[in-house]
């Protein structure tokens, strides 16, 4: 057991078959069909080329064997083997510059299909997929699966190869050629047995590959929790046993690319002893000459060796498509949030919320919200206040379409959500987080990052609003200075602050605060509290609070308890009802009141 004892388990949504898997490849290089139709004319001339060399030896070898042997054709033979032996150099130069130039431009798609669906993902996709596995289908799946395609033209040459070979097998000698035939049905037995096997196993060399990437991302982004109750060795230990896991899984494959080529190689060399003795009958009985039967050995052996490079490459093309497998599990994925075909722009809200009879649940069967209604007035201000698990998020989550609903409606101006295009409708929310996420750059481009287009005024204003400036000031880059992942160099306070700042420039017509001030020192939260009564003013504001003074000057205070709105009222009503959030006040919000003191008599000093 430990942190990381599931991720092993990573369930794969649906299966391909391989026919499915190839015809949706070839699907997706058509726009390189250029690269492609070179690639195989390269395939195709090597072939011939390699088809053409074992027929000059034989003609060679027939020639210098008969007593009246010409020189010249002798000579012209060889001549023509070495030019087409350059040839073959050649056209194997050309074809791997080709495939150079078409695998990264085929990765840079692959990788950009990748990203762009999953920016079309809702939320329930990414609770349901854990970061570090997503990464590794963006970077190792996809790399993998380029390697792959260098796989596949080498496949397809060879069993080109092999076809052709076989016919020339046969026009050589009917005879030797059937017996070769006895060899085939073992070889298909054991390529077919090694393909079932390298498709298991491949899979769950993929997941290892992902389970490890995980828990490295995890553990790096929980390094101060780890080190904060000195569990180093214990994270350690976990991440051996993970790591333990992918190294069961490589050996596994290894073994399985390895297993099959002795046997392979056992059945070649008894067919080979076999054509070469009745071969040399043949000869000795005056039924074929010796350069046939040279020829014919040549064949062979040309004919094997595709068969025995396949060996070798079916694993690593098995484990290329059972990532791009992987892959496809993310492309076919559809996201619950589906803006509508006939979806309307929306240019400014005016802010009136509607909740209708929503029915809501994250898992099947398990209600977060049965029927539940509620009316928001535009510009009203609205506190929402319950337990952990009341419902709280979920409710702000459902009106910024983080998820999709199962039933009723949420209308804003008469207008239901569903009917507004999710670009320009999420333009007039703002959302404020607990923990709000501030990406790597500089200060200035966090502030802008929803309205980049913003002028130097707008920006200074939003910044003076918060007091940024302060901050600002004590830089030494000022607006310039960069700042790492997540917001790394600046503290929770001022990280909040830019956010607050970024919200700010968007000048939302609706706003959601989820906790927004929960983790921030008391001097930030009253700049805060000041930014606040600028930000809300005239617009319409959820706000979801465990902080008495972001709740008291709520025009209404929303009581949640099991996904129901259990009362609703004033700071001062609803205390005076005595009822749930009364009981609320008492338990968290009371002690922070400037004029409540402490029941002394209730304390006992020995």
């Amino acid at each position: 057991m430990g942190l990381y004892a599931g991720m092993m388990n990573e369930e794969q949504k649906r299966e391909y078959s391989d026919r499915e898997l190839l015809v949706r490849y070839f699907r997706s290089v058509a726009p390189f069909k250029k690269s492609l139709i070179l690639i195989s004319l390269f395939i195709f001339i090597t072939t011939i080329a390699e088809t053409v060399n074992p027929l000059l030896i034989g003609i060679a070898i027939d020639e210098l064997s008969s007593m009246n042997s010409n020189p010249i054709i002798v000579l012209g033979v060889g001549g023509l083997y070495f030019i087409l032996s350059i040839l073959l150099w050649v056209i194997f130069l050309l074809r791997r510059k080709e495939i150079g130039k078409f695998v990264p431009y085929y990765l840079e798609k692959l990788r950009m299909d990748i990203f762009d669906k999953l920016q079309e993902q809702d939320m329930s996709f990414f609770d349901k997929h854990l970061s570090g596995k997503l990464n590794t289908r963006v970077s190792n799946d996809a790399l993998d699966f380029g390697d792959t395609t260098l796989l596949l033209a080498d496949t397809l040459g060879n069993i080109l190869i092999s076809v052709l070979t076989f016919g020339m097998l046969l026009w050589l000698n009917l005879t030797l050629a059937l017996i070769t035939l006895i060899a085939i049905p073992f070889i298909f037995l054991l390529v077919l047995s090694l393909r079932r096997l390298v498709k298991i196993v491949s899979r769950a060399y993929r997941k290892a590959i992902g389970s490890v990437n995980a828990s490295m991302v995890e553990s790096i982004e929980g390094i101060h929790v780890s080190k904060s109750y000195g569990q180093e060795s214990t994270i350690s230990r976990q991440f051996q046993e993970t790591n333990k896991q992918y190294f069961k899984a490589g050996f596994r494959m290894t073994s399985i690319t390895h297993m099959w080529r002795p046997l392979l190689e056992t059945i070649a060399s008894i067919s080979l002893i076999v054509i070469i003795f009745l071969g040399g009958q043949f000869v000795f009985q005056g039924i074929t000459n010796p350069g046939t039967i040279f020829m014919f050995i040549l064949y062979l052996q040309k004919f094997f060796r595709p068969i025995m490079v396949i060996s070798v490459f079916f694993p690593q093309l098995s484990s290329g498509m059972a990532a791009y497998e992987r892959i496809l599990d993310i492309l076919d994925s559809e996201p619950n949030v589906i803006q509508s075909p006939s979806a309307i722009d929306i240019d400014t809200l005016e802010g009136e919320i509607v909740f209708k009879d929503i029915d809501f649940c994250y898992r099947e069967g398990e209600w977060v919200f049965k029927g539940l209604s509620l009316h928001i007035k535009k510009g009203e201000k609205i506190a929402i206040v319950g337990h952990t698990g009341a419902g709280k998020t979920s409710l702000v989550s459902l009106l910024a379409r983080f998820y999709e609903f199962q039933g009723g409606s949420i209308e804003i101006d008469g207008i239901n959500i569903r009917d507004m295009s999710l670009t320009t409708y999420r333009k007039n929310l703002g959302n404020v987080q607990q923990e709000d996420f501030l990406f790597s750059g500089s200060i200035e481009e966090n502030i802008r990052y929803g309205r980049q287009e913003a002028s130097e005024e707008d920006l200074w204003n939003a910044i003076n609003t918060v007091h940024l400036e302060e901050l600002i000031e004590y830089l030494p880059e000022g607006l310039q200075t960069q700042i790492g992942e997540r917001g790394k160099g600046l503290s929770a306070g001022q990280q909040q602050l830019v956010s607050f700042a970024r919200t700010i420039l968007t000048d939302p017509k609706i706003l959601i605060l989820d906790e927004a001030t929960s983790s921030v020192d008391a001097y930030t939260e009253a700049i805060i509290q000041e930014a606040l009564e600028v930000l809300l003013a005239n617009r319409t504001s959820i706000i979801i609070a465990h902080r008495l003074s972001t709740i008291v000057n709520a025009d209404r205070i929303i009581v949640m308890d099991n996904g129901q709105i259990v009362e609703e009222g004033t700071h001062n009503s609803l205390l005076t009802q005595g009822g749930k959030y009364a009981t609320l006040y008492k338990q968290y919000f009371e002690h922070q009141s400037l004029d409540w003191e402490p029941n002394h008599g209730s304390l006992k000093i020995e």
